[in-house]
């Protein structure tokens, strides 16, 4: 069956119908490089996480050799010696290699993911110099680098890789016009479909994230170069302008649901349920102080839940700040909504049944964290500090501030109850 399939990737993307698969195609003659054909490939999202934001590779055929192979940069292993302290640290180390294309095709029809290719019109002299580049960094010594999720991906490395051969004309036509995305938008938009990971994004990504992008930059996602390559003229051999762009066809088409065009509108839901859970935990509360015993071990429940989940958030981006090479990470406000003073919170819950200066010890640190949940709240609105997550902060500040309330009301020395 397999081979059955890359008989049928190689005649979709290259053969005409009378053909026979293997058949060598004859090499006009002409200057070095005229032998080849190089494309782009691109391929749409898939299902999991690091495949939502789609691939692309170059394919380079040589008809005198009778070969047809596709360059690739996305390649890593979860079984590299210490991966996860690399992913961690933002240290991971991608490469790069060559395989052949109908099995590429294969691999990704296996995988219900469309294959599109774009004919690139090159010179000979600039296929040559594309292929001797490739060769060189597909070396040992020359095909890792340390990944970047936006500035340096799979990627970015395909748009340098054909800039470098067109002189600089994929750049000097993208990198002039601002868009009126961010790379938060795109991230968003792409792992929409998946809820619990778009909050957690968005929750993530600090403010580099969130200034527009120029198209240049935008491709760091492989639907973008796809897209953009469509627009570029370059010079042929008499100094005219043509389309970068000969041909191109869709090799496979997937069955599943289209790319969004936008990110997701999340304030409004997150709102709503950022009040329904902070009038609950205040509601509870405040029966506990008087004197219900059901509300009051109902309110410490989800006060410990929220406070591990939002404390332990709290731990994570200040680990992406301080001590990773997650750029995307730093310069993150929500770090004052979701802080790791939450956890001590947790932690002085048992002297909320104590005595005056264990109820206060405990009030003081919730007030001072929903100090900072207050503070949080107005720097998504301050220049200077705008960052465009106000949707995860108005889900997470309508709790933390009940919380405050609740254990800030249990010093009142007339409130004698145990406190929620």
């Amino acid at each position: 069956m397999r081979r059955e399939l890359v008989l049928f990737a190689a005649a979709a993307m290259w053969l005409p119908a009378s053909s026979s698969v293997g058949q060598t195609a004859p090499v006009d003659s002409g200057p070095p490089g005229s032998e080849l054909t190089v494309y782009l490939m691109t391929m749409a999202q898939g299902d999991a996480i690091w495949e939502r934001f789609g691939h692309n590779a170059i394919g380079i055929r040589d008809r005198k050799a009778n070969t047809d192979i596709v360059y690739n940069w996305g390649l890593f292993s979860f079984d590299q010696p210490g991966f996860l302290g690399r992913f961690l640290e933002g240290e991971m180390m991608y490469w790069m290699e060559g395989f052949a294309a109908a099995a590429t095709v294969v691999d990704y029809v296996a995988a219900n993911r469309t294959v599109e290719m774009q004919e690139l019109n090159l010179s000979p002299a600039q296929r040559l110099a594309l292929l001797e580049f490739v060769r060189w960094n597909a070396r040992e010594e020359n095909k890792f680098y340390r990944y970047d999720y936006f500035r340096d991906n799979c990627s970015t490395r395909v748009r340098d890789a054909l800039d470098r051969v067109l002189g600089g004309a994929i750049r000097q036509a993208t990198d002039v016009d601002t868009t009126s995305s961010s790379y938060r938008d795109h991230a968003m938009r792409l792992v929409a479909p998946d809820w619990l990971t778009t909050i957690g994004v968005d929750i993530g990504l600090g403010r580099p994230t969130d200034r527009p992008l120029t198209r240049w930059e935008e491709m760091f996602i492989p639907m973008k170069v796809r897209d953009y390559v469509r627009t570029i003229r370059v010079p042929d051999e008499t100094g005219a302008l043509v389309p970068l762009v000969t041909g191109e066809r869709v090799v496979f088409q997937a069955e599943r649901v289209p790319e969004r065009e936008a990110p997701p509108s999340l304030v409004l839901p997150l709102l709503l349920v950022g009040l329904s859970l902070g009038g609950l935990l205040y509601w509870l509360g405040r029966r506990g102080m008087a004197g219900g015993r059901a509300s009051a071990s109902a309110a410490t429940f989800l006060t410990v839940v929220w406070g591990i989940a939002i404390g332990g958030m709290g731990i994570a981006l200040l680990y992406l700040r301080l001590m990773t090479q997650h750029v995307a990470a730093h310069d993150n406000t929500n770090v004052f909504v979701f802080n790791p003073l939450w956890l001590l919170v947790v932690a002085l819950l048992p002297l909320a049944s104590g005595g005056t200066a264990g109820r206060r010890a405990l009030s003081g640190v919730a007030t001072v964290a929903g100090g900072l949940t207050l503070l949080g709240v107005i720097l998504v609105f301050v220049p200077g500090f705008t960052q465009d997550s106000l949707a995860v902060v108005l889900l997470a500040a309508p709790a933390n501030l009940a919380i405050a309330l609740v254990l800030l009301e249990r010093t009142r020395p007339e409130v004698m109850t145990a406190p929620a």
